[in-house]
């Protein structure tokens, strides 16, 4: 089961949004590109990054700062948040050199830009969000409800082409509340596709709940406030460490 810590970036800072409310945002004191190197330091082999100024606005605020993420950690980026046109796209996997994308609203909204992204970048860069309220999905950084079922959803999405999605239930997010197991083992066994889990893991028995799952596709999980919040053991021997050494100077992988 792979491990992919998650760094949300809202107005240049770390944040975690809880429920997809803007109220309810906790603010991280570390900097996104600290808490990278940091996350890298502990062995990440894939980091994701949420853009959600972009999520809400779609415009790309906090470039700059990715782009340092993405030139210093060494490790694949895989960044959602805000991906509307073709264009945004392009420059994100070309001139940003991301890893993959994740597409939420588009993938609603626009099916033919979806088309158009397998067909010119393949199916490896690109995923699906699959953002569900109370088994519907939400859009526009989940602040919109829709009618449309999750499972029709991804689907069609998998007609298209695509063959990964992340799957979370939002009420979940950011709440230590546990993983949405009975969903995220239901849309697996319903669509095939390969599955990254996300949302409410609180430490280390969610985690391996999460782990039986793989048997039905579920193959990586995202999370981000159980590991700002050292809820696993083996973090306090890891953030001991980088007391020691606070530089967080890492060497770039070739």
């Amino acid at each position: 089961m792979l491990v992919i810590p998650v760094i949300d970036i809202k107005n240049g800072e770390s944040v975690r949004m809880v429920q997809g409310l803007e109220d309810k945002t906790v603010y991280y004191s570390e900097s996104p590109l600290t808490m990278a190197r940091l996350f890298r330091k502990e062995n990440a082999k894939v980091i994701h990054i949420t853009d959600l100024d972009g999520a809400v606005s779609g415009k790309r605020k906090n470039y700059e700062l990715i782009k340092e993420i993405t030139e210093s950690v060494g490790v694949p980026i895989q960044l959602g948040g805000g991906i509307r046109t073709y264009e945004i796209a392009e420059q994100l996997i070309k001139e940003l050199g991301v890893y993959r994308i994740v597409i939420g609203t588009s993938a609603i909204d626009n099916i033919d830009l979806i088309k158009r992204l397998i067909d010119d970048f393949g199916k490896s860069k690109i995923v699906i969000g699959v953002d569900v309220r109370n088994g519907f999905l939400v859009k526009d950084g989940w602040g919109n409800q829709t009618g449309i079922n999750a499972i029709e959803f991804a689907l069609g999405m998998k007609m298209l082409g695509i063959e990964r999605i992340i799957y979370q239930d939002v009420e979940r997010v950011g709440g230590l509340k546990g993983p949405d197991i009975e969903g995220t083992k239901h849309i697996a066994i319903e669509t095939g596709l390969k599955i990254t889990a996300a949302g409410g893991i609180s430490g280390y028995t969610d985690l391996k709940k999460v782990q039986e799952l793989e048997r039905y596709g579920v193959d990586s999980i995202m999370m981000s406030r159980a590991l700002y919040e050292n809820k696993f053991p083996c973090q306090a021997i890891w953030r001991m460490q980088e007391k020691i050494d606070t530089s967080l100077d890492l060497p770039k992988v070739k």
